[in-house]
C-alpha cells in the first residue's frame, strides 16, 4: 500500500525537483510521508473519506486552511483526490503519557486562542462529542458491549452539557496532534475538526495530556473562553468518544498496530472518570 502512496506522491507536479519520499510511521486512519525537494521539506499524507468516523477530507481541507491561516498549522501546498501536502514542521511531536511542562502548555493555549480567532464559515459541519459518541453506540452491533456498559453509556450522555457550535475546533487534541518547538505550538491532523465549542478543545487537553488539577486551571484560564463547569463535563465524554472510536475503527478497519492496546487504555481511563 505504501508503495502505491509514494508512485502518487512522485507523480505530483508540484515539486521543485525530484522528491526523495520516506514514509513516517503512525497514524491509524492515513499513510503519511515526509517529502524532500528542492531544499525544502513537506508533510504529505493520503487518506479517503471515512463514513464511519464522519471523516470527509474536502471539510479537514477547509478547516486546516483557516487554522493555516491563523497561524495554529501548517501552510497547505496542494490538496485534491484525497492527497494533502503541506509544509513540514520542525519540532517534538508530542508523546502519549510523557509530563507537559508549563512552557508547553501555554504554547498549546496560545494556539487555541489563536484558533478561536477564525472566521468560520456556517456551512462548515458542526463537531459535537456526544453526538459522535450516540452515532458510534448505534453503529456496534450489540455484542460489542454489555448491557450494564450501554446503559452506564446512555446515563452518561443523558447528563451532558449543551454545546456551542460558534468557532473553529480541532477536536482531536491528542498528544501526536501537536508538534512543539521553542516558539509556538503547532497543531496537525485536522480531519475531525469543525464549527463547535471552545471547550471541547480545552477538555481534550486536559484529558489526553492527563493534566493534574493545577495545571488543569492554569490551562482553562489561559485559554480564555471555556467554562470550567463545561470543560470538567465534557472530560469523560470525550474518554468514551475515544473508547468508542477504537470499537468503531475494528468493527470497520480491524485491529492493526497498537488499537488493542490503545483500546483497553482508553476504557480504563473511561472507567476511572465515571465510577
Amino acid at each position: 500500500m505504501q508503495d502505491v502512496g509514494l508512485a502518487r506522491l512522485a507523480r505530483l507536479p508540484i515539486w521543485p525537483a525530484a522528491p526523495t519520499i520516506a514514509p513516517i510511521a503512525g497514524g491509524r486512519t492515513n499513510e503519511n510521508f515526509k517529502v524532500d525537494a528542492g531544499g525544502r521539506s513537506y508533510f504529505a499524507r493520503i487518506g479517503v473519506d471515512l463514513p464511519h468516523h464522519g471523516i470527509r477530507r474536502v471539510n479537514e481541507v477547509v478547516s486546516h486552511r483557516l487554522a493555516a491561516k491563523s497561524g495554529v498549522a501548517p501552510a497547505v501546498i496542494h490538496a485534491a483526490d484525497g492527497v494533502m501536502v503541506t509544509e513540514f514542521v520542525e519540532g517534538r511531536t508530542l508523546v502519549q503519557g510523557e509530563p507537559l511542562d508549563d512552557a508547553t502548555l501555554l504554547r498549546i493555549a496560545h494556539a487555541l486562542r489563536c484558533l478561536g480567532e477564525a472566521a468560520v464559515p456556517l456551512d462548515l459541519p458542526p463537531f459535537d462529542p456526544i453526538a459522535t459518541c450516540r452515532r458510534d453506540l448505534g453503529a456496534l452491533p450489540p455484542a460489542t458491549l454489555s448491557d450494564e456498559r450501554r446503559r452506564a453509556i446512555a446515563s452518561l450522555l443523558a447528563a451532558a452539557p449543551t454545546l456551542a457550535a460558534d468557532r473553529l475546533i480541532h477536536a482531536d487534541l491528542i498528544p501526536e496532534n501537536v508538534i512543539v518547538s521553542s516558539e509556538r505550538a503547532t497543531l496537525v491532523d485536522w480531519e475531525y475538526s469543525g464549527r463547535g465549542d471552545a471547550a471541547v478543545d480545552v477538555a481534550s487537553v486536559i484529558l489526553h495530556f492527563g493534566l493534574e488539577a493545577r495545571q488543569a486551571a492554569l490551562f482553562i484560564a489561559a485559554c480564555d473562553g471555556a467554562a470550567p463547569a463545561a470543560v470538567a463535563a465534557l472530560q469523560p465524554i470525550l474518554a468514551l468518544r475515544e473508547a468508542l472510536w477504537c470499537e468503531v475503527q475494528r468493527e470497520f478497519a480491524g485491529l492493526r498496530g497498537d488499537l488493542a492496546e490503545y483500546t483497553k487504555m482508553c476504557w480504563r481511563r473511561l472507567d476511572r472518570l465515571t465510577p
